[in-house]
């Protein structure tokens, strides 16, 4: 892989008026940030849980604010990136615009990777692949069930449901910003954020790269039309290795952060979580002995300034560093597609990540309010699908007259925006998939709800 091809500035549909305007002076990078930053599908993001529940208090995390942490960090680890690859020659093909170019791309990226996501956090995504697990085979189409009319990559695609696959739908088709193509980014952008470049049929666990769906059958076009253009092609590109870096940063310092926020953890329990973690190396090592430190400096103080202290100034520091070290370590497996691992995970602060991770684990992912609202988040997504799916089947089909009186009236309260990518799409295509195509115009209306409408969506048709 090239970083001349990699970076590509492109855009799906391209005006020679735009690109070439004399008076705008952004680069094709900076236009995609300004296009994220407003658009409805990014400002949804301040009503999605990111982990707790979302509440009135201005300092627990939603997506958007976790969205806008990855975005920073991620362009902070570019820009060290890319000054490392050219001061120290490490790619002799690699010039001073990549080196600018490469921060804005990741900032895009950071903005960007859980646009996707439906609501309650990840448990959403999980309540919507196990109802197709049990469903799939139940609910029938023309009195057969649903699982013997769609191929096998259709039924994969709705049982390994993923929200980073569902961001390429969103940016690509779903959010409309003059036409079908979505918002248009460039293709540099967009092959950024598909961290898994396999479909539901390459699903291993084998490979980082093949953990997880990283686009669905219906947008495998654009899937190829994008990594053909930037040369990626069924690898990883290399920023995604960055993004990821920066998502689990992320999340491994703002769930500890929040916790001890919302007095779910104490900073002594962090103590003893790192004290009953065996032989410490020394990045653990480090870290423990700052927030020891920093416990004794700052007795008396709110146990939240001691933890974002610590965090801000020791931890985060660390696993950026760390990470970095591998990347440069492995940059020629990374740029041949060969490289196969977390940079984080084979690098010298693998243990600290694994007590930050034990920590959230045994206090925070187990707390009562997380766990009541992903229970509620499962009972609203499911029973959204419960009256959806039926309501779909027989929408644009062959047979009309099925239809009921509450399935039109559920169809009606679907967004224009949706409903007209579905017709778009659905267009001349055979009757099996455009079956598929409407049980996935659910799982997009679905996926675009922020919390608050999900549940009041979900308390209005029950007539609560």
């Amino acid at each position: 892989m090239k970083w001349s091809q990699l970076l590509n500035d492109t855009r799906r549909k391209e005006s020679g008026v735009t690109r070439h305007r004399s008076s705008d002076i952004r680069t094709a990078f900076e236009n995609d940030y300004q296009r994220i930053i407003m658009s409805a599908s990014f400002r949804r993001l301040q009503d999605k849980t990111q982990i707790f529940p979302l509440e009135k208090s201005d300092f627990i995390r939603t997506r958007l604010t976790h969205s806008i942490e990855v975005a920073t960090i991620a362009k902070s680890m570019g820009n060290m990136a890319a000054h490392h690859i050219l001061e120290n020659g490490l790619d002799p093909d690699f010039t001073a615009e990549h080196q600018a170019n490469i921060p804005e791309i990741l900032a895009c990226a950071g903005l960007l990777h859980d646009m996707g996501n439906p609501p309650f956090g990840h448990f959403g995504e999980e309540s919507i692949r196990e109802w197709f697990k049990e469903n799939l085979s139940v609910v029938c189409y023309k009195d057969q069930p649903l699982a013997t009319i769609l191929n096998q990559q259709m039924q994969e695609d709705f049982y390994h449901f993923e929200g980073n696959a569902q961001v390429l739908r969103v940016v690509s088709k779903l959010h409309y910003l003059f036409d079908e193509f979505g918002l248009n980014l460039t293709t540099a952008t967009l092959n950024s954020v598909i961290k898994y470049p396999v479909s539901s049929l390459e699903i291993s666990k084998k490979q980082v790269k093949s953990k997880k769906l990283g686009y669905f059958y219906a947008d495998k076009a654009i899937f190829d039309e994008v990594t053909a253009l930037t040369g990626a092609d069924n690898n990883r590109h290399p920023l995604t290795y960055l993004l990821e870096v920066a998502d689990d940063i992320a999340y491994l310092n703002a769930d500890l952060e929040d916790g001890v926020k919302k007095g779910i953890v104490s900073i002594g329990q962090i103590l003893r979580g790192f004290e009953e973690f065996p032989d410490h190396n020394k990045v653990t090592a480090a870290v423990y002995s700052e927030l020891k430190k920093k416990n004794d400096r700052y007795m008396g103080q709110e146990e939240s300034f001691i933890a974002q202290q610590w965090l801000a100034s020791n931890v985060r520091g660390q696993l950026i560093n760390r990470a970095l070290e591998v990347f440069y370590q492995h940059y020629p497996e990374i740029m041949a597609g060969s490289f196969d691992h977390s940079l984080l995970d084979i690098s010298e602060a693998a243990q600290l990540v694994q007590i930050l991770q034990s920590l959230s684990a045994k206090y925070i992912y187990v707390n009562s309010g997380v766990v009541e609202s992903e229970i509620a988040g499962h009972r609203i997504i499911t029973a959204l699908l419960d009256d959806y799916i039926p309501a779909v089947l027989y929408f644009d089909s062959p047979y009309p007259e099925k239809m009921t009186a509450k399935n039109k009236r559920l169809i009606s309260l679907i967004s224009d925006n949706y409903i007209g990518c579905y017709r778009k799409n659905a267009a001349e295509q055979d009757e099996t998939m455009k079956l598929y195509l409407r049980l996935l115009l659910v799982t997009d209306f679905i996926s675009g709800m922020t919390d608050s409408f999900a549940r009041d969506l979900y308390h209005r048709l029950n007539g609560i």
